[in-house]
């Protein structure tokens, strides 16, 4: 995350999330949902690219209020499931892949498939992202990369401590896989 007056080398959260939210759209998608994870420092670009990418379509936003784990998410996200299916959301995009993982354990528990009934987005391209028969639309942040950047920036530092600090951000990428398909048509 970008940190000011030190070294930093971040992701750019806003994009990421800016580009899952259109693609979302893209498909037809116009109830889409946030799940948001706490609204800690350097997570707050991802919900704000939501929100942005949401006001430029004209869409109305549904953020629900969540946490890192795949339990809480799967609970967080049940009301919004439950509703009848003209209101519920066509499509949920999760601030990280183990939400996003909860998010599809929640619909399951209800019946629903994704992409067939909802779509489904993560956030970081973990490894459980790309499991055979999950295969799960997601936001690259290209970790390597950024450790990469990291230990640039480190082996810099050491070589001059007082260089002005350097602020490197990295542009995410997204995955798209088989959670996401065009909205389902209601009867």
């Amino acid at each position: 995350r970008q940190i000011d007056g030190v070294d930093s080398v971040h992701s750019d959260n806003l994009a990421g999330a800016t580009a899952a939210t259109e693609h979302l759209i893209s498909l037809g998608h116009r109830r889409i949902a946030f799940l948001a994870n706490p609204q800690t420092s350097g997570y707050f670009d991802r919900q704000r690219g939501y929100l942005a990418a949401m006001a430029a379509a004209g869409l109305e936003p549904h953020v629900v209020a969540s946490h890192y784990s795949r339990t809480k998410a799967a609970a967080d996200i049940a009301p919004a499931l439950a509703l009848p299916p003209a209101r519920r959301p066509t499509a949920v995009f999760a601030h990280n892949d183990q939400a996003a993982m909860g998010v599809i354990d929640a619909m399951s528990a209800r019946g629903l498939r994704t992409p067939d009934d909802i779509s489904v987005v993560g956030y970081d391209n973990t490894p459980v992202s790309r499991t055979p028969g999950m295969q799960l639309t997601t936001v690259d942040i290209h970790g390597e990369e950024l450790g990469r950047l990291a230990a640039e920036a480190a082996l810099r530092r050491l070589a001059d401590p007082d260089a002005p600090a350097a602020i490197v951000a990295s542009t995410p990428t997204l995955i798209v896989r088989a959670t996401t398909a065009p909205p389902p048509t209601l009867p």
